[in-house]
């Protein structure tokens, strides 16, 4: 996972194509602009290659809160207002447990959904502003409180190249 300011993002360019097509779309756009759901970025005949999830929401405690991870998407989840709690794990972690197995459809596995703060050595921090990138082998925890006020957000979806 890599954390930091939407400033710094074009530093991440080089990686993948479809990761150069993403930050290309953030860096000039108005992010805050987008309708609510979802916008298309990029799309061939084999499906979506990046697409946006806009969001506006009150975070939610902890404890109302899950892990959860990707196998053909990476995330940019993007906090543009506000202030939002996400936490991190690596996939090897033997604390995870599953509590919701693989869904391709929304490509999602959900983990310690009834208790995430039983994953030992998890780092939780606050995203202000700023971005995480996060990979199919980080598993991840997003859209928790940090206080009361409303978050503005895109969780940018990046197919994986393989």
């Amino acid at each position: 996972m890599i954390v930091g300011k939407l400033v710094d993002l074009y530093r991440y360019k080089g990686i993948a194509k479809n990761i150069d097509t993403a930050i290309d779309y953030i860096l000039n756009n108005d992010l805050m602009a987008l309708p609510k759901g979802k916008t298309i970025v990029d799309q061939d005949e084999n499906g979506l290659n990046v697409y946006i999830n806009r969001d506006t929401y009150v975070a939610r405690p902890l404890n109302e809160c899950f892990f959860e991870n990707h196998e053909n998407y990476i995330d940019i989840q993007i906090v543009l207002k506000g202030t939002e709690i996400i936490g991190y794990t690596h996939i090897s972690n033997p604390t995870l447990k599953v509590t919701t197995p693989y869904n391709a459809e929304k490509d999602v596995t959900k983990f310690n959904g009834d208790d995430p703060s039983a994953v030992k050595d998890a780092l939780f921090f606050p995203v202000s502003e700023g971005f995480a990138l996060v990979y199919t082998e980080d598993v991840h925890l997003a859209k928790c409180k940090a206080d009361d006020e409303i978050v503005e957000k895109v969780v940018v979806k990046i197919k994986i190249e393989k």
